[in-house]
């Protein structure tokens, strides 16, 4: 039987976040936070200080990242775990966080039960996603990606640019620029840029 705590570190820049963390978490007896960070760099650092079981990661921090800060930590620690907690829950921004190493994902809006759950399942070397998160994360597997040249094409877009100004900053011709729009319209079934933007926006390709 298990009987050791689960040691958790809680990375988000927020304090009164880190003190609502502490003290929800507090309240279980198999759960023990060790250590705080209030960026990705003290997150790294206290990460290879501490070596906690769970990290709690925000996707936001003043200096990273959340999926980059997680991307450096299971870089140089294979073995951590991470969760990361964010308000932005597209399947796209899941995509990322998984791909990055983390081993669950939990939307910042979630009750204390689902984010105990969480860290149990994780701790345990389970994954965690929530099914409407599990089934974001399944559609976007089934759908064809932007390629890097079209991501650049639509930021563009998204900017109000014309197709000879798309040109000349990617030192494409015009036609070339056409051809990227025709194929970013049929991948996402838009009509149009505008459609093409906002359906972007909604899948986390593109942020404003």
């Amino acid at each position: 039987m298990k009987t050791q705590r689960i040691r958790i570190l809680v990375v988000d820049d927020h304090f009164m976040v880190r003190v609502g963390l502490n003290s929800a978490l507090a309240s279980e007896s198999d759960l023990q936070v060790v250590g705080e960070a209030r960026d990705g760099a003290e997150a790294i650092a206290e990460h290879a200080r501490l070596r906690p079981d769970v990290v709690l990661m925000d996707g936001i921090l003043p200096d990273l990242h959340g999926i980059e800060v997680t991307r450096r930590i299971c870089l140089s620690h294979p073995e951590a775990r991470v969760i990361l907690v964010s308000i932005n829950d597209t399947a796209e921004d899941v995509h990322r966080a998984m791909e990055a190493g983390a081993c669950g994902y939990i939307p910042k809006s979630c009750e204390k039960d689902t984010i105990v759950r969480a860290i149990r399942a994780v701790a345990d070397g389970e994954h965690f996603l929530l099914p409407n998160l599990a089934r974001k994360l399944a559609d976007r597997k089934s759908r064809v990606g932007l390629s890097a040249r079209e991501s650049e094409v639509l930021r563009l877009i998204a900017q109000g640019k014309a197709n000879k100004q798309i040109a000349a900053s990617l030192g494409l011709s015009e036609a070339t620029v056409k051809t990227h729009i025709a194929h970013i319209f049929s991948k996402l079934d838009a009509p149009d840029r505008t459609r093409a933007v906002t359906v972007a926006m909604e899948r986390g390709l593109l942020r404003m």
